[in-house]
């Protein structure tokens, strides 16, 4: 996917952009984007139409936007550490971004959120993961793997998930050693045996 390139921005562009996403996401999160106009996204940030329009098209080009960040962010750190199983400190850098876009989490993971944002940020290193697992595991069977690859995906999509929901109960350090855990080990790394 191609990155987005992003130029420097003053002081006054970036106040503007900030109070527009806030503005949308804060709608997201009671109602579907359809049901948003450009009107109410600008009444409540306090921003012009014509403002508006100077950065985005729509609100649906806004909200790509302010996804294609975050996918950029996630993207540069997993492209840089793909391992058999994530260790602690790339899921605790996962967990910090999500972190700091609380109000994005938010929307993605609540009612009217994009399951298809989701499936692409899933997806980012998918292809390279099977790949290395094949050459470091010895598993031929590429079907194994890709299953392998679902249930490390979304076993730490369900994590998130739940975090999320549970109004970022735990810091990201916690939910990473948590997660790192059975991600490893499995249900065993924390239930007795039966």
């Amino acid at each position: 996917m191609k990155k987005t390139v992003q130029k420097k921005e003053t002081r006054r562009v970036r106040y503007t952009r900030i109070a527009l996403r806030e503005s949308l996401l804060s709608q997201l999160e009671i109602k579907p984007i359809s049901k948003i106009t450009v009107s109410q996204v600008c009444e409540q940030a306090d921003v012009n139409r014509s403002t508006f329009y100077l950065y985005y098209k729509d609100v649906y080009d806004l909200y790509d936007q302010i996804q294609q960040e975050l996918y950029d962010e996630i993207y540069d750190l997993l492209s840089k550490d793909i391992d058999i199983v994530p260790g602690i400190t790339l899921l605790r850098r996962i967990y910090e971004l999500i972190y700091q876009n609380r109000d994005l989490a938010r929307v993605v993971f609540g009612k009217y959120g994009d399951k298809e944002f989701m499936k692409k940020i899933s997806n980012i290193y998918r292809d390279q993961a099977i790949k290395d697992w094949k050459k470091e595991s010895g598993i031929a069977d590429e079907g194994t793997l890709s299953f392998l690859y679902t249930f490390f995906t979304y076993t730490n999509l369900g994590m998130i998930e739940h975090w999320i929901l549970n109004d970022f109960n735990e810091t990201p350090e916690q939910l990473a050693q948590l997660t790192s855990k059975l991600l490893a080990n499995g249900t065993a790394s924390l239930l007795p045996k039966i």
